[in-house]
């Protein structure tokens, strides 16, 4: 029945997408969180929905008549070189060469989607578009998890929720990066009942998901994510009885297991999951000094020659205590994970990316002259930055496609947002343009 409604549907989609290329930038990010093959099982699963999504939406745009001017930026330079010191890196891998370029590929798909970010997002329903596929991907996968983990009392098992995202802990870095969204969402369209109803589901079991998904990193980023918002609010209230229910929900159904794994927590030095990741890290660390401009390549430290050789130099970071390298490990951090892929100038030039990506929310926000809904988006997107940034410290997601729209919306958001702030004539000049709804 559902591979029937999505095969029904697709000639609007594609219609819609035609008429307005940031429908089909939007369709486009949501088939790429959450492959359509996860909704259907038939034969829906053979269309290449991302492909199509991603071709029509350039088609649409460079058919369009009304395209926005071009403004290049300090960041999306950066982003430039970061790509091309990646394909350097690539180029020079000592890793799985086949591997190294299928990551590579992911990351080019990944800039190509961002440059259209840049290219088409202007107004406010454009950028409402791309907050309404992370809700309705990976927010929706993430509540169907959290009602199962609610009406089992805690016995579902929680795994990846999309390929991208492909376990807990994963799954649970990606909802807390859409958790800020909905908000925002929930700030937009709260005046229609339905809406306001439905983002309150979905915050409240993507909330479910993060406790039910056992991912110490997620729930310290939770925590994190909870403080900071908490602490900014101007409706403190609300807040407090939201995470009040959300508290007295979980304690009731989250068993004495998850307690004695959140302990851990306070003593990660004798933890055997902990210790795997510090070696994880030292190798990583041992694999930028051997090779500190381009590091080894994609996921390099997990190819069989290479960690051999890495745990053959593993005395080279002594001075940080830890038991041998007996199995091969992911990186388990964004950080580290980038350092080993791309050395010290790679790692550079991602954590410039990262600190000026949440910079320019954070600008955005303070900006007293733009439009009441930009800095709304600029406000819970620096949460959503700083969710990766601390739940990605125990986690390999450094180049997922969350964060790479981020980057695109702070580059857009931006351009206009100097603008608004030289003059009054310059600011009217840009909203006749349509840069604001």
């Amino acid at each position: 029945m559902r591979d029937l409604i999505l095969l029904a549907l697709l000639p609007y989609l594609i219609y819609a997408s035609f008429k307005r290329p940031y429908i089909g930038l939007a369709l486009w990010f949501w088939s790429s969180l959450v492959p359509v093959s996860v909704w259907g099982y038939g034969s829906a699963t053979t269309v290449k929905w991302n492909f199509l999504f991603a071709i029509v939406t350039m088609c649409s745009y460079l058919i369009s008549k009304n395209k926005a001017s071009f403004k290049s930026s300090g960041l999306f330079i950066l982003v430039i070189v970061f790509f091309i010191h990646a394909t350097f890196s690539s180029l020079f891998n000592i890793g799985y060469d086949a591997h190294v370029w299928r990551e590579w590929e992911y990351l080019l798909k990944s800039c190509v989607f961002l440059f259209f970010v840049v290219l088409i997002v202007r107004k406010k329903v454009h950028v409402d578009a791309l907050m309404w596929a992370c809700a309705l991907s990976i927010s929706a996968r993430a509540t169907m998890e959290g009602i199962k983990y609610l009406l089992s009392g805690g016995g579902h098992v929680i795994y990846g929720i999309t390929p991208t995202f492909n376990d807990n802990n994963l799954s649970a870095l990606a909802t807390l990066m859409c958790l800020p969204m909905l908000f925002y969402l929930f700030t937009q369209y709260k005046q229609f009942i339905v809406f306001k109803l439905g983002i309150l589901g979905l915050i409240f079991f993507s909330v479910l998901f993060v406790l039910g998904s056992d991912s110490r990193g997620g729930f310290l980023g939770l925590l994190v994510l909870s403080g900071y918002f908490f602490l900014k609010s101007n409706k403190k209230i609300p807040i407090a009885i939201l995470a009040l229910v959300v508290i007295a929900v979980g304690l009731q159904i989250v068993d004495d297991a998850w307690f004695e794994r959140m302990e851990t927590i306070k003593s990660a030095n004798e933890d055997g999951s902990f210790i795997g990741r510090v070696i994880s890290w030292k190798l990583a660390i041992i694999l930028a000094v051997q090779n500190p401009v381009f590091g080894g390549g994609f996921d390099a430290a997990s190819y069989g020659p290479t960690w051999n050789h890495l745990v053959s130099n593993f005395q080279m970071v002594s001075f940080i205590p830890t038991p041998e390298p007996q199995t091969i490990h992911v990186a388990h951090s964004i950080y580290f994970q980038v350092l080993g892929d791309l050395g010290f100038v790679g790692f550079f030039f991602y954590l410039t990316l990262l600190f000026f990506t949440y910079r320019r929310f954070d600008q955005i926000k303070r900006l007293t002259h733009a439009d009441k809904w930009r800095i709304e988006i600029g406000r819970f997107m620096m949460l959503s930055i700083l969710a990766f940034a601390t739940a990605g410290a125990a986690l390999s997601a450094a180049y997922n496609e969350v964060f790479i729209m981020l980057v695109g919306l702070s580059i857009v958001l931006w351009i206009p947002a100097k603008v608004n702030t030289s003059s009054p004539t310059m600011k009217n000049a840009r909203l006749a343009k349509g840069w604001s709804q």
